[in-house]
């Protein structure tokens, strides 16, 4: 049975800039509010040589992310079965999510913001 209480910490944010890559994003303190980006947003996280990736995610759409997860988890266990998430794609405000990995309590989410990569 998959635990939705404490959650957050067993669903992996990957940046889905990085083709071939999985780099986790990580949360940061921005201006107005927390967001999740990838490291390569900061220059201390590439070469000299790497384009600065904008790839990123406020918390507010995070937390509807991961309530779209919990929900699907959440149905098919009310149905006496469990759903393994690989491959389910959804998109939502110009954001495209890809599950590239569900193993265990483990999900693994590639995350593109096509509206912060412009």
């Amino acid at each position: 049975m998959y635990s939705i209480a404490g959650s957050w910490k067993n669903i992996i944010p990957i940046c889905g800039n990085h083709k071939g890559e999985r780099i986790e994003m990580s949360v940061n303190s921005g201006p107005h509010s927390m967001f999740y980006s990838c490291p390569k947003y900061y220059p201390q996280n590439r070469t000299s040589t790497e384009r600065a990736c904008s790839n990123r995610i406020n918390l507010i759409e995070y937390e509807a992310m991961v309530d779209h997860i919990h929900g699907l988890i959440a149905e098919a266990e009310l149905s006496g079965g469990k759903v393994d998430l690989t491959n389910h794609t959804w998109s939502k405000k110009g954001i495209n999510y890809r599950v590239i990995e569900h193993k265990g309590d483990k999900v693994y989410v590639e995350i593109l913001n096509h509206k912060a990569l412009k």
